[in-house]
């Protein structure tokens, strides 16, 4: 993909589905419904339910013309992934919403709306079976009305999108997620997600990765250009909603995307996907805030160096630095030791070192996990990316 395709109204599906790379990993759902290889869109079910014992409604300050669009009154829509219809016993599906995939094989973009669903999808991909229970649904609005609540003292380098409609009906879970930034902005940007930075064009092979393209019409020394615009950003952002609310943001590839202006300038980073978020209690309780979550609580779930060490280490380390590195090691010539000497030091920044475990650190094991419960490896060598 060449920049100027970026400011046309496809490009952000296009980017999620194609300016990927995509690994290769266990997956259980049909190919006509997957990024890569799926149709261009398909055809989602939704039920017409009214709220009552049976359905279980969460809210995060939705925009009023989103909540429009699901719920009515005492009624609302609620959606269902095609393979998922036999799990519903009910008879009254509704086929009339044409979605697109995303990277995420359940989360998927109704055709000319403003927002994307996330959807339950009782199949494994990669290590874990996608369901989309009732805890998880009401972990991740939580979530999102929390940082929502925040977003007044919050870096001028973060956005996010809001999860602010969740359903529940049969324990079977539905998460809407809006697709405009908050804090809101007046001038016309587009997202994308930052493994598109790094990732080349499936479709178009020969152009050269996004990053390199916006370095150079930059004219920016590429280090100095992935320091200030996406790493410093990213540490103070994460930094932030741990220092002051506990939260320990997932910022991998998939989860965040580069906000960029019509000068091609990225102006924010915009964090998305909340259902599997850590909570350190301890430190909301310095702040005396509340208890805010019921799952993923550090040191209950597992232990809380486990917890720091498995997003920093892995999620973002292995998962988004380690392309980065290789992008500007490739390109660039620049030696890994810099790159990952340069990204120590900004580390210390704004983290507290005494939050991750001394002289080691912690990967997820390399299996299938039963029953979604996941176990770690332990690794007693100096971590990548921390000093």
């Amino acid at each position: 993909m060449l920049l100027k395709d970026l400011i046309k109204s496809e490009s952000y599906i296009y980017t999620e589905r194609y300016v990927n790379q995509f690994k290769k990993v266990v997956n259980e759902i049909p190919k006509e419904y997957c990024p890569i290889e799926g149709n261009s869109s398909f055809l989602i079910p939704h039920l017409n339910l009214t709220l009552d014992d049976r359905v279980s409604l969460f809210l995060a300050n939705p925009r009023e013309g989103v909540y429009n669009k699901i719920i009515s009154g005492n009624n609302l829509k609620f959606y269902l992934h095609p393979e998922m219809v036999n799990e519903i016993n009910h008879n009254g599906l509704i086929w009339d919403t044409i979605v697109e995939p995303t990277s995420s094989v359940r989360t998927v973009l109704p055709k000319e709306e403003n927002y994307a669903l996330k959807l339950h999808l009782n199949r494994r991909l990669s290590k874990y079976i996608r369901r989309l229970s009732r805890s998880s649904v009401k972990h991740s609005i939580l979530i999102s009305s929390e940082i929502d609540s925040a977003l007044i003292r919050s870096p001028e380098s973060f956005a996010y999108l809001p999860e602010s409609i969740g359903v529940c009906y049969q324990d079977i879970g539905m998460i809407v997620r809006e697709m405009v930034p908050r804090p809101e902005v007046k001038d016309k940007r587009v997202m994308v997600p930052l493994f598109s930075l790094y990732s080349r064009d499936l479709k178009k092979e020969g152009d050269d990765p996004l990053f390199v393209q916006l370095a150079g019409l930059k004219n920016k020394d590429p280090l100095d250009y992935l320091i200030g615009k996406i790493i410093e950003p990213l540490f103070r952002n994460m930094g932030f909603f741990i220092n002051n609310y506990g939260i320990l943001l997932e910022p991998h590839g998939q989860n965040v995307l580069a906000e960029i202006d019509a000068d091609f300038e990225i102006k924010r980073l915009v964090h998305r996907d909340f259902q599997s978020i850590y909570v350190d209690n301890e430190i909301r309780r310095t702040r005396e805030l509340g208890t805010l979550v019921e799952k993923h609580i550090m040191g209950v779930e597992c232990p809380k160096e486990i917890s720091y060490s498995l997003v920093y280490d892995q999620f973002v380390g292995q998962y988004l630095f380690d392309n980065f590195v290789s992008l500007l090691n490739s390109y660039y010539c620049i030696s890994e030791e810099k790159i990952i000497d340069s990204i120590r030091q900004i580390f210390n920044e704004y983290f507290d070192l005494n939050l991750f475990p001394k002289g080691c650190y912690y990967f997820m094991k390399k299996e299938m996990f039963q029953n979604n419960n996941t176990v770690f490896d332990r690794f007693n060598e100096k971590p990548r990316y921390r000093p």
